[in-house]
């Protein structure tokens, strides 16, 4: 071969130093390519002469390269900035062993190897990592995953199909069923089933269908013929629809579609790249019969005019077209897919081809000319390049089908490859246009030419193009791990032609959205390690380049994660090379799955919704206001707990995601539901993609009758047709978003209602929001929705709900952060700066009660608006008064006076200018605030109070809308001044509440709202007068709005005129009748607002409907009232008179129990639940008819009754008792039918089975036996517990027995067999009880210490685990809904828990003793409970469900202390002080909050009420002050016990637990003073400490009856002795410090200390005396105890006469002991009583009006949430039930009130000793030789004796008022 000319080497070689040096030096291509096309070399004669036609073709293009390769010494001569580097490069390379003239293992000559030195690169000149440095990885691809396929969801038989993917499968799988030799489908179609079980049943029942397969089968023929064909314009998306469809036609339908594709390829005026790309995959997975040569061939031809177009104006197309060639000749000649191969290969227009890319210098092009060539070096052979790889391994021989099924042998492939490097294969001549097509392209003259050496060189056969091929089998089939290894092991892997198709094939998996997201990761990462670890890759700049331009293209997918994965290589891929130009690269290679189906729409004349919904979406875009968002937090349940909390999103993410159906999203008014649902909605909208569930927000308000097709109605206002809305509901999934349940005037399931998820009808999720104030206690069953089998009992599975929790602190910051950035906030400041976060912050907590306030979202949007002018107002923080009501007043008023400072400066028309100067002169924020009231008043008598009012001046111009909404300049001005919305003809309040607060100002508003800016206005006229009848309390009943009542209830507690204007109106009715509506809503209003109505004259009244729950009505008079439907529950109720009224369908909460004769062990409904049962312990049983609750039978058997249950038919019930027997009963006639007999021990359970034909028993003997239950033969003994066996269950399904014992297992039994199962070991001790969920997916266990676990039955996993009880839990029941359990304990309680949450829902604390049994009514609207008072309680479930806590209520108050003055009550519950009223009860502050465990203890009040001596268990005394605090560290070893603080308050004595007294002086708090320290072998504790009156005096008291009198200044000891055998846990001086009480296990001692030992002792507690307090005039005395009652001694000393007592009063009512009693300093007989049930009561002592007694009154009490009616009379009253009688007779009331004896009275039972001279009698001297036990010397013999006597009537009784 001749050489070429030297001056055109250099000019080959200046203008061609490399494709990739000119790529990233250069940068533009396309100019560099027009400047340096170089001319085709002239030849000598010589090489003329190889153009002749005797020599070879295939030999003229190595000879062609070796000519256009430059000398090296040449080029090293040349003076550019790369020489030397170049020359750097090539002396590394000539000395090293990485070679790339090694690539094949042929010996090279100087020119080869000069070419080599040109991808070889400095490995230090980029920063990369060397070769030896580094390991490259082999396992980024960490292990085989199956084939990348896209899983559908097959169609139920003969439902309709609803998308293409869809088609594409079902048609497969009829090629599969028909022919199993057809493999087209599985081995080119990338979608399957999702369900192998479910493709199974799909073609087993489909097998059977012809009609329905001919169907499937036209339906591809007619998308291809009738609508593809025939659709002039043909999208990517269509395209997509018939990639997948190709490989499953028919031969004749695909030769159609082939043929269309074709030619709309070839008609469109530009390059359509999805059309080719469909065109190819078309041919890349068609059926091998259904190609023939001519399609390729014409394909091709049109290519080559294509290129001649594009190539010189657009290197994107033409990459497109060389890349469609690449992989067309991969299946015309590497996968053998048509014949004919030389026709092609031989014909002009491959070669016109390859001639069109003659002189480009784009390596991308060069790259696919390089590939297409390799693949012809084969195209005569009658083997593929894989298989002849595989041959040259020795693993197989002939021929290979390489599809997605066929896994590749890695070793074979590697072998294979390493064989063929050492193999010489003769080439064949690939003919003659087409090497002069390739010459043509060589004389472009780049560097990469020394790579496209090794694909032309000696007609070769290269190894890189077979790795290619192998590489691309490897990742189709899904081996990535030996893809893995394949990349860093190839023999060619240094091959740059190999980096470039591995690199290609990496981007492709990465941008390919049929992998999963790990494997593209994966890809990314493959690539970054090839990058950065690997010094032989990429060696040739172009490879790098390549490398940059996938990266880039990379960082732009849809998904997050890869995209910031791949931007970031490719910010440390710049910082190492450089800026580059980047180049066209497509990020697929293939085209995506069809977002939706077209075709098949119209073959299937479908609705088209796709433009539709894409509307809406846009619609909703450009509607949503985003405004400040905070994420909410939640908590599962109205009864969670606070801290209980989750982000909402997260929760409702998972409610999509789960099978549930229904989620409720409750929160208070104003919580940010609202908000929260539009926020979901635009972010649904957001990651929408066609196909998935549509999003639709739905504002109830705006709907006319939701529960009536409402989806469909809203869908019409978005302007959808009726077939489209057919099509949505058939074919469609939705995620309905309905906002303002309470708003929409519906109390109905609107899930139910409009039946959705029923058959055929919408397919929805629904998320519902509802305020909080709005639902009943059982309002689950307005959400709940209708299980698909209407028998079910699983319907709590479908739903959850969510509760949206107050703002924390830090979501408060959070908005203020946001708010602050926001310009409108400025309009607040007008021209002062906005304030920063922490000035904010500052005014929020300064201000009393408003950070509690703004906890909630839309308060703080109204507060952070009103404050600047607020605070501006105020020089004092604290000294301002903010409540809700008011938090609205001010921003209404500031509202309007910025729209009017607006008006003023905007231009208006003349008649506005009128208006508004009119408007101010009326005053424009008064007049505002009158069109708000107005408004309101007319949208709730017009429209019910739906907010959302639509005027069309057309049809509305002469109604009442046209006053609000008309064109009338004035109505114009203010309704754009007010805070209303709109949205086209919908107008509406901003907020629900603003409607409901201006609505109220209707009924009530002060004379100061709006003088703050109109303060010239005379505003009297706004104080509404609610006795006018016009007035809306008059013809609206309020009960059914919340919200109003709490907004007129705010109004009550900050003027005292509004309450005093209802007072008048409940005063009114009593003459009035039309007042009824009115005095209902007032009496309401108050009680809601905390009124009491103690000692009320309400003879009468007219109050029918009233709400009175939690109500005070202390002796009160309701005679002759109308009460009919008036709620009591929960009311204090005592001494009230109910005679004559009127009470038909009143309701108390709860219902009367029964009294047995014995302890109630077990109790059971019938499961028709009219019959009820209880089993005692002494033997009998006892059965009522639950209509009447009388008893129907009475049955005595043998020893304890253990248990007792009802068989399903209602006919029998079962027992076990004593005698190890089981009896079966007859219901009728209650006799026995049966008698088992086997166990050896007590049976403690018996239940029947479901079916009723067996019955099991579980025994103390430790098995549990199974019967029959008709002929009494024990059929199975199951073995297994170790200890008593307490409890058995039957299954629902009565297919498994579960049994728990005392060994702390829960064990499964098979019924059939008797064979035992699963074994369930308890997490905690002994499993006492059980109970299986209605559905049987979870079962109840009740255990020794107190808790409850709910076990998972499909998994046998435990779950929540439900704390509350304190002692065993004894029984355990679901609500027959599965939605309740409750629990019974020894602790004396049951509990009620939500069954999904496992939230405690209520606490039922009625029974005095051990509750044994609890049990659920079949219905669920009563709970039964059982114990050892030997009582059945019955609970109304509705009453007990709503007793929903207060915020602020105390619990288990400790301990009292009054103020100086006599106005504030302190009280001391477990964590916290509060601070309280003494006159009206209101504010319940926080003074002090102990949230430390370890202060946690004993706590003492002193005198003066400013401070609180905190007792520790750290053993510390903490004093805490308003204005200080600190502690006094101890130095002693225990916690303490008992402490008194002295009356000047600097001292404090204390006890420890090691009976040690102390005496603290607060004014030297480093030390201490020790009084008393008992030796510890004296058993006792010190039980009381305390004070005298003066201080001069303490008494220290323990519990063996020991009194110490001390002298607290001189800590000396003046007196010891023992006077009384008892404990004292309690002792008092009296004011004068003459008189000591001492209250002890059963008595009450009064001691003058003048006397040696007490003289008076009181009897008539029932239980330990705990709480004594003299009255200041020291001649009462108050007692708490124990037994729940207060009793009230009196002291009697008529003149020559010796001091005695008696008790005047005895004071019932508590639930729980009372622990503490303290007299008003001030106030004359007021005292102030706390109690162990959460209560604060202050009571009045007067006389008795018109009798000689005593009346004690409650002024009022805190925190009484249970019935009292202690001496209630209902003499003649209508209508009071039988029940309900019972009812109140049990708590204490009575029919006739002739029948209650005056207080002081016998029935006081006061029994007391009056104090005698000693007469020397033998009783006295008994009394004294009793208490006579000590060895103290100051004891002497006292004299003196005592008597007893019972009191039956005061006598002469004085005026108490005014004592003190």
């Amino acid at each position: 071969m001749a050489a070429v000319k030297p001056t055109r080497t250099l000019k080959s070689r200046s203008i061609g130093h490399g494709l990739a040096a000119i790529y990233v030096e250069q940068g533009n291509l396309a100019s560099v390519a027009s400047q340096t096309r170089p001319s085709t070399p002239e030849l000598s004669d010589k090489d003329k002469s190889t153009s002749s036609p005797g020599v070879r073709k295939r030999d003229i293009i190595p000879n062609l390269i070796r000519s256009l390769i430059p000398n090296p010494k040449v080029r090293s001569q040349k003076g550019s900035p790369r020489a030397d580097t170049n020359r750097l490069s090539t002396d590394s390379t000539n000395s090293s062993n990485h070679r790339l003239s090694s690539v094949d293992g042929e010996d090279t000559n100087e020119v080869e190897r000069a070419v080599f030195s040109t991808f070889i690169k400095n490995p230090d000149s980029n920063g990369r990592i060397s070769a030896q440095s580094t390991k490259l990885r082999m396992d980024v691809f960490s292990q085989n995953i199956p084939p990348p396929t896209v899983r559908i969801a097959l169609p139920k038989l003969h439902a309709r199909i609803d998308s293409t993917p869809q088609l594409a499968l079902c048609i497969g799988l009829l090629h599969k069923q028909h022919n199993t030799n057809n493999q087209q489908a599985a081995l080119f179609s990338y979608v399957t089933s999702m369900n192998a079980a479910a493709e199974l049943e799909w073609v087993n029942a489909i097998k059977q269908d012809h009609i329905e397969q001919n169907q499937i089968r036209s339906l591809g023929v007619r998308m291809v013929v009738e609508e593809f064909q025939l659709d002039p314009f043909k999208d990517s998306v269509m395209l997509a629809e018939l990639v997948l469809l190709g490989p499953v036609l028919d031969n004749q339908t695909f030769r159609s579609l082939l043929e269309s594709a074709i030619t709309a390829f070839e008609r469109c005026a530009l390059l359509n790249v999805d059309l080719l790309q469909g065109l190819v995959q078309l041919v890349q997975y068609a059926p091998s019969e259904s190609l023939v040569s001519d399609d390729v061939i014409t394909i091709f031809r049109i290519l080559r005019l294509r290129l001649q177009d594009v190539h010189q104006h657009s290197l994107e197309h033409a990459f497109h077209i060389t890349r469609a060639v690449s992989r067309l000749l991969d299946v015309v000649v590497a996968e053998h897919k048509v014949e004919g191969l030389d026709r092609i290969v031989e014909q002009e227009p491959l070669s016109g081809i390859l001639t069109g890319l003659q002189g480009n210098s784009n390596p991308y092009l060069m790259y696919q000319a390089c590939y297409a060539f390799q693949a012809l070096q084969y195209a005569p052979d009658d083997e593929s390049p894989l298989q002849a790889v595989l041959r040259h391994s020795g693993v197989v021989g002939g021929s290979v089908n390489i599809s997605n099924d066929f896994k590749l042998d890695l070793g074979a492939v590697l072998n294979g490859l390493g064989n063929m490097r050492q193999a010489t294969v003769s080439t064949t001549d690939p003919g003659g246009p087409v090497c002069e097509g390739v010459c043509s392209l060589m004389e472009s003259g780049r560097r990469v030419l020394g790579s496209l050496r090794y694909g032309v060189d000696e007609g070769q056969k290269r190894p890189w193009y077979v790795a290619i091929l192998a590489a691309n089998a490897l990742s189709r089939s899904g081996q990535l791990k030996e893809l893995n290894q394949l990349i860093c092991t190839a023999p060619c892997r240094r091959d740059p032609l190999f980096q470039w198709g591995i690199c290609q094939l990496l981007g492709d998996i990465a941008s390919d959205e049929i992998w999963e997201s790990t494997v593209r990761q994966q890809a990314i990462d493959l690539l970054e390690e090839l990058y950065k670890n690997d010094a032989e890759w990429g060696q040739d700049d172009s490879v790098q380049s390549w490398m940059l331009n996938i990266v880039y293209q990379l960082g732009t997918v849809d998904d997050h994660a890869l995209s910031t994965s791949a931007s970031t290589l490719l910010k440390d891929m710049l910082r190492t090379q450089g800026t580059t130009s980047r180049l066209p690269y497509p990020r697929r290679n293939r085209l995506p799955l069809p977002p939706s189906s077209p075709l098949l729409t119209r073959a299937l004349a479908i609705p088209d919704v796709k433009l539709d919904l894409h509307r809406l979406r846009l619609q909703r875009f450009e509607d949503y206001k985003g405004g400040i968002f905070i994420s909410p937090f939640a908590k599962p349940g109205l009864k969670a707990k606070d801290d209980d909390l989750f982000h909402l999103l997260d929760r409702v993410q998972e409610f999509l995601e789960s099978k549930r159906q229904v989620m409720l999203v409750l929160g208070d008014s104003g919580a940010g539901k609202s908000t929260f649902n539009r926020h979901l909605e635009h972010r649904l909208w957001a990651d929408y993609k066609p196909g998935d569930p549509i999003p639709l927000y739905i504002n109830l308000p705006d709907i006319d009758r939701p529960d009536q097709d409402m989806i469909a109605k809203q869908l019409r206002s978005h302007d959808f047709s009726d077939d489209q809305i057919q099509e949505l509901k058939f074919y469609h999934q939705f995620i309905i978003i309905c906002d303002g349940y309470d708003e929409s005037q519906q109390l109905v399931n609107l899930h139910r209602a409009n039946l959705l998820n029923q058959p055929r009808q919408w397919n929805t999720k629904m998320i519902i929001s509802c305020r909080t104030q709005f639902l009943g206690p059982t309002y689950f069953d307005l959400f709940k929705p209708q299980p698909d089998d209407r028998y079910s009992t699983i319907s709590q599975d479908l739903f959850q709900e969510a509760v949206i929790a107050p703002f924390s602190k830090d979501q408060i910051r959070e908005y203020l952060d946001h708010y602050v950035q926001d310009p409108e906030s400025a309009l607040s400041f007008q021209d002062t700066p906005v304030w920063s976060i922490e000035e904010f912050m500052d005014k929020l907590t300064g201000i009393p009660n408003l950070m509690d306030l703004v906890k909630n979202p839309f308060l703080l949007t109204l507060a952070l608006k009103v404050l600047p002018a607020l605070v501006s107002s105020h020089k004092d923080l604290a000294s301002i008064h903010i409540t809700r009501v008011g938090l609205y007043d001010l921003s209404i008023e500031q509202g309007l006076e910025s729209s009017k400072l607006r008006l003023e400066t905007r231009t208006l028309t003349p008649e506005e200018l009128e208006a508004f100067g009119a408007l101010v002169a009326g005053g424009f924020v008064r007049r505002g605030i009158d069109y708000l009231r107005r408004l309101a008043d007319a949208i709730f008598q017009e429209q019910d109070g739906n907010s959302m009012v639509q005027y069309d001046h057309q049809n509305d111009r002469y109604t009442w809308k046209a006053d609000f909404f008309g064109p009338d300049p004035e109505v114009k001005l203010l309704r754009d001044s007010c805070p209303l919305t709109y949205t086209g003809s919908k107008h509406r309040f901003v907020h629900r509440s603003i409607l409901e607060h201006c609505f109220s100002c209707v009924i009530y508003t002060p004379a100061w709202i709006g003088k703050h800016f109109d303060p010239q206005d005379d505003m009297d006229s706004f104080a509404f007068q609610v006795l006018n009848a016009g007035s809306p309390l008059f013809e609206r009943n309020f009960l059914e709005e919340p919200s109003i009542i709490q907004f007129l209830c705010d109004r009550v507690k900050a003027h005292p005129d509004f309450e005093q204007q209802l007072r008048d109106v409940i005063e009114q009715s009593r003459t009035d009748s039309n007042a009824a509506i009115a005095a209902t809503n007032a009496i309401t209003i108050l009680v809601k607002a905390g009124v009491s109505f103690h000692g009320a004259d309400l003879r009468g009244v007219k109050i029918p409907g009233a709400d009175l729950s939690d109500g005070q009505f202390d002796s009160v008079h309701f005679q002759d009232a109308d009460l009919r439907g008036v709620k009591f529950s929960r009311s204090w109720m005592r001494q009230m008179d109910l005679s004559g009224a009127q009470l038909e369908g009143a309701e108390f909460g709860e219902l009367p129990y029964l009294v047995e004769e014995s302890f109630v062990n077990a109790c059971a409904y019938s499961p028709d639940g009219q019959m009820f049962g209880a089993a005692l312990s002494d033997g009998c049983l006892a059965i009522y008819n639950t209509s009447t609750w009388t008893r129907i039978h009475y049955i005595q058997q043998f020893g304890q009754v253990h248990d007792i249950h009802f068989s399903p038919d209602n006919q029998r019930w079962v027992s076990s008792g004593d005698g190890y027997t089981i009896r079966l009963w007859d219901c009728t006639s209650g006799e026995e039918v049966l008698v088992m007999k086997g166990h050896k021990y007590d049976l403690n359970s018996i239940v029947f089975s479901p079916c009723g034909t067996r019955i099991a028993s579980a025994s103390s003997d430790r098995t549990v036996r199974l019967w029959n239950s008709q002929t009494g033969e024990c059929l199975f003994v199951l073995v297994g517990h170790t200890r008593c066996v307490n409890s058995v269950k039957f299954s629902p399904d009565g297919r498994q027995l579960i049994s728990c014992s005392m060994d702390g297992t829960i064990r499964f039994w098979s019924q059939e067999t008797g064979e035992p199962g699963v074994v369930l070991g308890s997490l905690l001790d002994a499993v006492y009880s059980m109970a299986y969920s209605p559905d049987g997916r979870r079962i109840a266990s009740g255990h020794k210490m107190g808790a409850l676990v709910l076990w998972n039955t499909l998994t046998k996993e435990p779950g929540p685990i439900l704390r509350g009880h304190t002692k065993t839990v004894t029984h355990v029941t679901f609500s027959a809904d599965g939605q309740l359990i409750a629990s019974s304990s020894d602790d004396k309680t049951i509990r009620l828990w939500d069954a999904p949450t496992g939230v405690l829902m209520s606490i039922l604390t009625a029974h005095k003793e051990h509750v044994r049994a609890v049990t659920f009514s079949p219905n669920d609207l009563q709970l039964a409970s059982g114990g050892l008072d030997s009582k059945v309680r019955l609970w109304d479930v509705k009453t007990c469900l709503s007793s929903v806590e207060v915020p602020g209520q105390t619990t288990n108050v400790l301990k009292l202390g009054y103020s100086l003055d006599g106005q504030t009550i302190l009280s001391h519950s477990r964590h916290t002080v509060r601070q309280w009223n003494s006159e009206t009860g209101v504010d319940g502050s926080v003074v002090f909050d102990f949230q430390d465990i370890l202060s946690i203890g004993t706590k003492e009040f002193p005198p003066d009420g400013n401070q609180v001596a905190n007792g520790s268990r750290d053993r510390d005394i903490r004093k805490n002050g308003r204005k200080n605090g600190g502690a006094i560290t101890g130095g002693w070893s225990e916690k303490v016990d008992v402490m008194s603080y002295s009356p000047c308050c600097r001292w404090v004595a204390f006890s420890d637990w090691d009976n040690v007294v102390r005496l603290k002086d607060f004014n030297d708090p480093e030390h201490f003073h020790t009084l008393l320290e008992l030796n510890r072998s004296v058993k006792t504790t010190i039980g009381a400490i305390a004070f005298s009156g003066t201080g001069h005096l303490l008494v220290i008291g323990s519990w063996n009856g020991r009194v110490w009198l001390v002298d607290p200044q001189t800590s000396e000891l003046l007196a010891s002795s023992r006077p009384i055998k008892e404990r004292i846990l309690v002792a008092t001086f009296s004011p004068n410090g003459q008189q000591l009480a001492l209250g002890s296990d059963s008595s009450i001692y009064l001691w003058d200390l003048q006397s040696k030992t007490p003289r008076i002792k009181l009897r008539g507690h029932s239980d330990i005396t705990i709480s004594l307090a003299y009255s200041p005039c020291s001649q009462w005395l108050a007692s708490g105890s124990e037994d729940n009652t207060v009793r009230l001694w009196h002291r009697q000393q008529p003149l020559a006469e010796k001091e005695h007592w008696s008790c005047v009063s005895v004071l019932g009512g508590f639930f729980g002991a009372v622990h503490d009693v303290v007299w008003n300093p001030v106030t004359p007989m007021e005292f102030v009583t706390a109690c162990k049930d959460g209560s604060i009561r202050v009571w009045r002592v007067t006389n008795d009006d018109g009798g000689d007694g005593v009346l004690v009154k409650m002024l009022w009490g805190s925190n009484i949430r249970t019935l009292c009616a202690l001496d209630l009379v209902f003499k003649d009253a209508i209508g009071l039930s039988a029940a309900d009688q019972r009812l109140l007779t049990q708590r204490g009331a009575v029919v006739d009130p002739t029948l209650v004896s005056k207080v002081g009275g016998a029935s006081a039972g006061t029994l007391f000793f009056e104090e005698e001279e000693d007469d020397g009698n033998d009783e006295t001297s008994e009394l004294l030789s009793s208490t006579d036990e000590v060895s103290d010397e100051d004891l002497t013999s006292a004299r003196g004796g005592a008597r007893a006597c019972y009191v039956s009537k005061k006598e002469d009784a004085p005026d108490y008022s005014n004592q003190g």
